[in-house]
């Protein structure tokens, strides 16, 4: 790891917490990192460097993401994706091994378990042989689990209760990330004295991000915009708007005089976002007017990067046109964003873009809405079942099967059940739902309210886009 990178030094940080609150706490079984929405890539980061052979801790480092989806299950999930992990590692132990040292794990026992749940107990006897063979001992295992989808907080907490009462063996331990002020999983430790730990690891991850993104020469354009940028936004975080104009204008000139048209448009659509924070300030809607018409011209001379800014550009202005309760417009504008982005083959950009437009009109143009959504479903005809699994298309699939369910279009109905069936299995609509769920559910993202939550769904908020 290069020692002089600003977010190496955010992981040492954390490192070395971890040296001074964990290792050679041998009473220790369930570790939990209390921290901010915005340091949760970092943490994986750092789970993911302590799983490979770079990693600078004593303790043995398995990082698994396995979505959480009920507490009866869990153990089993993680069990199936151990044992794919394992096989699909043999290469790398091979590597790893030498003739003091070798990893010598039976996994065979763990493959034909029987398929009554819970399989709690398996799951812990697992954790114990596979330290157990682990080269160099003593060695502690520690069991880091991301989901990257948790159906429920509190019976993920009552899982790791349960693991806790069963008794989480000696040389093992499980880390779990939890939000600062939240407490998602909070658990009473006073059935197990000494075995629980939480902290928090304060952190200067904006400033390092900073000092990471405009180290170099200060007259190069981009780095001079991300300088541009960062002032901005602290400018916007102290609600200092003649500050942010200030450094606002001078992002237009940097990337202006570089010629760069894409580089210019990016910092118009920027400046807007960081406006959006300024509604009624009369140079947001002139930047995003600005910006489409240069991105337009970029695409008029066949610059591929100006294409994306545009299909970005139509979104913004949606979202100030929804933010300015101007309804009928904003649709407008995300079905233009859609049709771009279609045309182009952009499609899991396009469902997005459709999905934004079918949600505004169900809640405020409702005679619309059955159109679009029609609209919106054929759209998505074309695409990979990996490109529906991974976008907002199977919203609008599942929605248009409502659709189409109550008004006896059993043709329709059996079409979509097979698709989807296809990519999500026969209970393909509660696995949609809680994919849908997951957008306030996962422990990796920040928890919204209902307001932000119904934004959320609605329109991508241009903030999060600079």
């Amino acid at each position: 790891m290069n020692e002089h990178n600003p977010i190496a030094l955010e992981i040492n940080k954390i490192q070395a917490h971890w040296r001074k609150a964990v290792s050679g706490n041998d009473p220790l079984r369930l570790v939990r990192f209390m921290i901010l929405p915005e340091e949760a890539r970092l943490y994986e980061g750092f789970f993911k460097l302590e799983s490979s052979p770079h990693g600078q801790l004593d303790e043995v480092f398995v990082t698994h993401l396995t979505p959480f989806e009920d507490e009866d299950t869990f153990s089993a999930a993680i069990i199936k994706d151990w044992l794919t992990t394992y096989d699909n590692s043999a290469a790398l132990f091979q590597e790893m091994e030498t003739k003091d040292s070798a990893m010598l794990w039976d996994p065979a026992p763990f493959r034909q378990l029987p398929a009554a749940a819970p399989q709690d107990k398996q799951l812990l006897q697992l954790l114990a042989s596979f330290r157990e063979a682990l080269p160099h001992q003593p060695k502690t295992l520690v069991l880091s689990l991301l989901p990257w989808q948790v159906s429920d907080t509190r019976s993920f907490a009552n899982w790791l209760t349960r693991l806790l009462k069963l008794g989480i063996p000696a040389g093992v331990r499980i880390t779990v990330v939890d939000h600062v002020g939240k407490d998602y999983l909070l658990i009473n430790d006073r059935p197990f004295p000494g075995q629980i730990i939480s902290f928090h690891v304060p952190l200067q991850l904006a400033n390092a991000i900073q000092r990471l993104a405009t180290a170099g020469n200060p007259n190069d354009p981009e780095i001079a915009y991300r300088k541009c940028l960062f002032e901005m936004g602290n400018a916007a975080r102290d609600k200092d708007i003649k500050r942010l104009h200030y450094w606002g204008e001078r992002m237009l000139e940097v990337t202006q005089r570089s010629g760069n048209k894409g580089l210019f448009v990016t910092a118009h659509l920027s400046y807007a976002g960081m406006l959006f924070n300024f509604k009624r300030d009369p140079q947001l809607p002139l930047l995003l007017e600005k910006a489409t018409r240069i991105a337009k011209q970029g695409v008029q001379m066949g610059d591929n990067a100006c294409l994306a800014l545009l299909i970005q550009a139509y979104g913004y202005q949606g979202a100030y046109a929804q933010v300015r309760r101007n309804y009928s417009t904003a649709i407008e504008w995300f079905l233009q964003q859609a049709a771009l982005a279609e045309q182009h083959q952009y499609l899991s950009q396009a469902a997005t873009s459709w999905y934004q437009a079918v949600e505004l009109s169900r809640r405020k143009d409702s005679g619309r809405y059955h159109t679009l959504l029609e609209q919106a479903y054929k759209c998505g005809i074309p695409m990979t079942d990996d490109e529906i699994s991974s976008s907002v298309y199977s919203f609008l699939a599942a929605d248009y099967h409502d659709y189409a369910y109550t008004n006896k279009q059993s043709t329709l109905v059996l079409e979509i059940d097979e698709r989807m069936s296809r990519v999500f299995g026969k209970e393909w609509k509660a696995e949609v739902d809680k994919l849908k769920k997951s957008k306030i559910k996962s422990l990796m993202q920040p928890q919204l309210g209902e307001e932000e939550e119904e934004a959320e769904e609605t329109a991508d908020s241009p903030t999060e886009k600079r």
